[in-house]
């Protein structure tokens, strides 16, 4: 029976004293010595064994072979002998080597080739872990008159990683949102990145830290980043959105615990609103006048203001009524543009039961406020027009407007009024017109209203009577514009609670010509 051996010769210095493997990445000796595999693994000496009525019998261990270590990248020269094989037949007759698998005959076909009189076995080019970390070879030798030949026996050659990619991260850029005005230690967010190299000796063991920040301010470092697993945080007080809404950090992951090659990437970071503005009201104080018996009818716009983000839940206006103890006679809503209150009228009216309403009003938005913050209030004092909504059929005079030279109680009465009014006020009062009834007192048909009946273009004014039931007060119910038109002259008539009981005409005691107003009495308020 023939016993076959291989000698091994490592000519990489993949051994050290005490007999482990070579780690370094520094690229190994190619010249060492040769080495006896029978001296450097005594696996390979023979043993007995009892075999049946045979006695012993000499059998030899199976050979196993480390794994040959070689390192990537290698930059050469090539070919570049990793190893020889001898067999042990050498001595008793000339012996033909060759290989086979993978990098052999196999794909990646001719990286490993042998040389077949002396058994060394070279690399033809540099090696990439992350292409293929392990190769499997068999190794034959043959004697040249094929009377001898070894069984085949495997060597498998492993490739040594170094740190030769750089980290990738697995986004570009990474997008986080912070609010605004968070508190510090809040981590947002996490950014992560790849490395091809080999983790097992930490080349791929990725640390990540911040290169520079966009803007600066409040703070060059408002954020830091956890080096081990890429979390951003907060690390500075003062996050504005309203001043800062969005940052860009350049990030970096770096191989090998922070040792190796560099990858850079990119976080955007948005600050989000967290409502830390109150809505405020334009105008803390409104009067205007409302006729008595109408359901829906618009009382004011109340609009505001918001220095949170357009059209998030931190800017849009919601109103209350707070000292609703009107009976329920108004409602509030917020406007289509969210930055309006407007105030209607839920039930009717009634001028004879209640001439006048104030109304307290508040301003929130849709999402509480992030911090504690005063609110806004509006005042509007509502003043109800009288209507005619009485019905007595009597017969009597129709209502006298006396000469503008007749004095009663101080107050002069005439017919024609000039008067000035300033731009942009609303509820401001005109004028007073007195009139006198010759019906009996505080009888519908001496009470007096009125009505603007020329001249009210654009309905800026309103007219309704007074508390005393004999005086027209005229006011203006929409913003005026001197620009746009600086005078207005308004034909008033006057009339009472119930219809007169005849035609009645008047006659202006300051004019040659009948007024020709029938049943009714009129005269001009020049504004």
């Amino acid at each position: 029976m023939i016993h076959l051996c291989l000698l091994l010769a490592l000519l990489q210095v993949l051994v050290t004293t005490n007999g482990s493997p070579f780690h370094d990445h520094k690229r190994p000796d190619a010249d060492g010595a040769t080495l006896s595999l029978a001296e450097s693994y005594p696996a390979v000496s023979d043993l007995q064994s009892p075999e049946s009525s045979e006695g012993l019998r000499r059998t030899k261990r199976k050979l196993v072979i480390p794994p040959i270590k070689i390192l990537e990248n290698d930059r050469g020269p090539f070919p570049k002998l990793i190893v020889q094989i001898k067999s042990s037949l050498a001595k008793e007759a000339k012996m033909v080597y060759s290989i086979s698998g993978e990098g052999a005959d196999q794909d990646p076909k001719g990286l490993f080739t042998i040389n077949r009189n002396d058994g060394s076995l070279h690399v033809t080019r540099a090696l990439d872990r992350e292409a293929k970390d392990k190769y499997v070879l068999q190794v034959h030798a043959v004697s040249t008159d094929g009377e001898n030949r070894e069984e085949p026996m495997e060597i498998i050659v492993e490739v040594i990683d170094m740190s030769d990619n750089m980290p990738i991260f697995t986004q570009e850029p990474f997008n986080g949102s912070v609010p605004e005005a968070s508190a510090v230690g809040l981590e947002f967010m996490t950014v992560t990145a790849t490395d091809a190299d080999d983790p097992s000796p930490d080349n791929a063991n990725v640390r990540y830290s911040i290169l520079s920040q966009n803007p600066q301010e409040p703070d060059p470092a408002m954020f830091v980043i956890n080096p081990v697993t890429g979390a951003i945080r907060v690390n500075a007080a003062g996050l504005d959105r309203e001043k800062y809404p969005e940052y860009t950090l350049k990030v970096a992951a770096t191989g090998m615990q922070g040792e190796g090659r560099v990858g850079t990437g990119t976080a955007v970071i948005t600050v989000t609103d967290r409502n830390d503005h109150a809505p405020q009201f334009e105008q803390t104080s409104y009067s205007v006048p409302v006729p008595e018996n109408k359901v829906g009818a618009v009382v004011v716009k109340l609009p505001v203001t918001d220095g949170d983000k357009p059209q998030s839940p931190a800017w849009t206006a919601k109103f209350r009524i707070v000292n609703d103890s009107s009976g329920g006679f108004f409602n509030v809503s917020t406007g289509p543009n969210k930055q309006e209150g407007i105030i209607t009228t839920a039930k009717p009216l009634d001028f004879e039961q209640n001439s006048q309403y104030t109304l307290v009003v508040v301003v929130e938005n849709d999402v509480v406020f992030g911090k504690p913050l005063p609110t806004s209030t509006a005042t509007v004092t509502v003043n109800v027009l009288d209507v005619d909504d009485a019905a007595v059929n009597e017969e009597r005079p129709a209502p006298v407007i006396p000469s503008r030279d007749l004095t009663l109680k101080k107050q002069q009465r005439q017919r024609l009024y000039s008067v000035s009014v300033p731009e942009n006020t609303v509820g401001a009062v005109v004028v007073k017109m007195p009139v006198t009834d010759g019906d009996e007192a505080q009888s519908p048909a001496w009470t007096a209203k009125f009505r603007i009946i020329k001249g009210n273009g654009g309905g800026c004014f309103a007219v309704n009577a007074g508390p005393n039931k004999q005086e027209g007060i005229i006011a203006t119910v929409k913003p005026l514009d001197f620009e746009q038109n600086s005078k207005f002259t308004l034909l008033v008539a006057v009339e009472n609670d119930i219809p007169f009981a005849k035609p009645l005409t008047t006659r202006s005691e300051d004019s040659e010509s009948d007024v020709s107003c029938r049943f009714w009495s009129c005269w001009l308020a020049e504004c």
